[in-house]
């Protein structure tokens, strides 16, 4: 299946090293020149879009105003945005994260980078899909879930898993994709012992699925486990979610500057976008091994801790 992308850019000589550089990898670009040509390309409906590339500096539309704009729609909300821009201070990023920017490149960049970038937002964009297609198979029932006990081994078993949990809550297209990453991330770093450093080389050679695999099978990992808790009280829901490995640095992952500090490269922003978009607190315990989602059931309430809490 050919993956269609847009690509919205004012400098012609930057959409031709897009199209060039990801045509060869077997993506179909579809081209703009400003936000206000984006904004009626995907209007049209005529194409199904895996991800979007955008520039944030154009005329007429700049990248902020269409970021705003997608991330309003429900028809296009979930669409992973490749935000490019050559301004990386704290605000700006800042700015971008409001506005819905998940994935960044720098400018200039590498080809490399940006197929790289674009494999990764592609790739999670089809794995959020498959999960969303779940949220519809008739489990509304699970709204009356008030307690539940889980246990999972494989990031097979978590996707599973994750609209079932997400059923269970209030809004299921607000904590899926977050749920999802909190899952993944305690089989992946907690019970697999894949480290940062690790999972980026993985990334860049692909190999990253192939040595999650292995390990499920390595005698040292594959008797592992992740717990799951699930408690629905009379203001708020609690997911608790615990792996056998030996904790990491949470709060380094949970920081604004860590997201800054990441925001360019393939992960690392992944728990501190679902504490951001998906929950309203969430907070390690255990060294690490340990995770406590909070969703608040009443919508009025406000957020249990600030936003950007470091």
């Amino acid at each position: 299946m050919t993956m269609t992308l847009l690509a919205v850019d004012d400098e012609s000589i930057n959409l031709m090293i897009i199209e060039e550089s990801l045509s060869e990898k077997g993506f179909m670009i579809v081209k703009a020149k400003d936000g206000e040509e984006a904004l009626a390309i995907l209007n049209s409906d005529e194409y199904s879009f895996f991800a979007i590339i955008l520039d944030r500096l154009m005329p007429n539309m700049d990248g902020i105003e269409l970021l705003k704009k997608i991330k309003r729609s429900e028809k296009w909300r979930d669409i992973p945005v490749i935000f490019q821009t050559a301004m990386s201070g704290i605000s700006d990023m800042t700015e971008g994260l409001d506005s819905g920017a998940f994935y960044y490149l720098t400018k200039p960049y590498s080809r490399a980078v940006l197929v790289t970038i674009v494999h990764t937002a592609v790739e999670h964009y089809v794995k959020l899909l498959r999960a969303k297609e779940d949220l519809h198979k008739g489990m509304g029932a699970l709204r009356h879930l008030v307690n539940g006990e889980f246990r999972i081994r494989t990031i097979k078993e978590s996707h599973e898993l994750a609209p079932i949990l997400a059923n269970a809550c209030p809004d299921p297209e607000r904590v899926l994709t977050g749920i999802m990453e909190i899952l993944n991330n305690a089989i992946e770093h907690g019970n697999l012992g894949i480290t940062y450093q690790e999972k980026t080389d993985l990334h860049n050679n692909d190999k990253l699925m192939e040595e999650i695999l292995r390990r499920l099978e390595a005698p040292e990992y594959k008797d592992k486990y992740v717990e799951i808790y699930f408690q629905k009280l009379e203001d708020k829901i609690i997911i608790i979610i615990k792996d056998q490995g030996k904790g990491f640095d949470w709060q380094r992952y949970l920081s604004l500057q860590a997201m800054t500090r990441n925001a360019f490269k393939t992960h690392g922003r992944g728990i501190f976008m679902a504490k951001r978009l998906s929950f309203d607190d969430l907070t390690y315990f255990d060294g690490g091994s340990k995770a406590q989602i909070t969703i608040l059931l009443n919508q009025n309430s406000s957020k249990l801790l600030t936003d950007f809490q470091e």
